[in-house]
This record gives structure tokens, C-alpha cells and sequence, in this order.
């Protein structure tokens, strides 16, 4: 196949893409090359992963990944079947995450040691239904900014520490996280959740709803939230 040049790539108009999401056969390293943006909406080829894991060391400026509409997705970076050994640094700065009803993690394994993600700064999450984390703790702490969660009713925590490796030192949810949103969460109920720990940071002594922005860095005071 040869090397893509658009920048941008809307993959449920490029059916001659779809064959390479299911075979890691006859794809060039430079395949890729030049992607930064990746839309996959309406994709009804894709039952599990939206990028397997053979797909991620061939997006190398791919910096904004947004994904609608695709309703048998069950994660959306598939690591687990990364060779172990290989650390692989992507680039996503933005994650959109869109009415996915059948979504049930963002990673099918904590990526930490085995996909880095440092340059995460915007996420954005709604209508994912049957998620229930947004993020293992290995990535939480370098994101930026987690713009919006809503509508999605099994959500329980935005953080969950249960699967971390255990030599990870991780003392703070989200300490870069600029502002927070959340709507529409019935079973929400705790920022960062340790399963090894057994220790939530809850947002406050009850389930809450919130409809404005919470600065996270100014209100997280001596292992509490409190809001402003």
C-alpha cells in the first residue's frame, strides 16, 4: 500500500483502508507517515478494537482521534496483544469519544510500559453508555485537559488504579487537569478509585452532578475534594 499523503482521513469514506484494520499483512511503516487527524465515525467493520495494536507505531503525527457512531467497538487502543518489550510513543493530543454504545474501555490494558501517551491533553467522552472508567492511572497522570464527560450511565469513576503496576508511584489523580465537566452520570462516583490502595478520593461525601467547570488543582485539599 502506498503512503498516504492527506494529513486528515475520514475512514468510513476510504473503504480501501478498512482491510488493514484486521491484518498487520503488507502495510508500510510509512503507511501513515503523514496522518494527523483520523475520523472513524460510522465504522460498522469494527467489533472490538478501533486501533489494533499492530496499527500504533505506523501513526507517528497522528495528533487527533475522534471516534462517533461505531456501535460493536468494545476499546478503542487495543495493548493488549502488544509485544511485550516495546514501549511505542504516540502522539494523540485529542480524543473524542462520541454515542459508542457498546464501549467498554478506552484501553483494553494499562498501556503503562507498553504505550506512551505524554502528549495527551484534551479528551472529550459522551454517550459511552457502558463505560465505566475513563482511564487507568498510568495515563491519568499526564493528561491536560478532560474537557467533558456525559451521558454516559455506568460511569463510576474517571480514574481506576485497579489493573496499575504495582511499582508505579502515583500519589494524585489528574495533578495537570485544568477543568472537568460532568453531566448525565447516574453511578458516578469517585474521581480516582484504588482498588490496591483501598482508598477513593470521592468528589464529595456524595454522588454529584455538575453543569459548570471544576478547577480540579485548586480544589483537591489534604486527600478531599471540595468545590468553590
Amino acid at each position: 500500500m502506498q503512503t498516504l499523503r492527506e494529513s486528515e482521513v475520514h475512514l468510513s469514506i476510504r473503504p480501501g483502508l478498512q482491510e488493514i484494520w484486521h491484518s498487520p499483512l503488507h502495510i508500510s511503516d510509512f503507511c501513515f507517515s503523514n496522518l494527523a487527524r483520523l475520523n472513524v465515525n460510522y465504522c460498522k467493520f469494527l467489533s472490538d478494537a478501533v486501533l489494533p495494536f499492530h496499527l500504533l507505531p505506523l501513526l507517528p503525527k497522528l495528533e487527533t482521534l475522534e471516534v462517533r457512531y461505531c456501535d460493536y467497538v468494545k476499546t478503542v487502543f487495543d495493548v493488549k496483544s502488544t509485544r511485550k518489550g516495546i514501549l511505542i510513543t504516540f502522539a494523540v493530543k485529542n480524543l473524542i469519544l462520541s454515542n459508542l454504545s457498546n464501549l467498554e474501555s478506552v484501553w483494553n490494558e494499562d498501556p503503562h510500559g507498553i504505550l506512551s501517551m505524554h502528549q495527551l491533553q484534551y479528551v472529550y467522552v459522551e454517550e459511552c453508555k457502558v463505560l465505566k472508567s475513563v482511564f487507568p492511572a498510568s495515563v491519568a497522570k499526564d493528561f491536560v485537559e478532560l474537557e467533558n464527560v456525559q451521558n454516559c450511565e455506568e460511569l463510576m469513576t474517571i480514574v481506576a488504579e485497579d489493573n496499575t503496576d504495582l511499582g508505579l508511584e502515583f500519589t494524585f489523580p489528574c495533578p495537570c487537569v485544568r477543568s472537568l465537566k460532568l453531566r448525565g452520570l447516574p453511578n458516578f462516583e469517585y474521581i480516582y478509585y484504588s482498588l490496591k490502595s483501598h482508598t477513593q478520593d470521592q468528589l464529595f461525601t456524595k454522588k454529584v452532578l455538575l453543569s459548570h467547570h471544576f478547577l480540579l488543582a485548586s480544589c483537591f485539599v489534604n486527600g478531599s475534594m471540595s468545590a468553590n
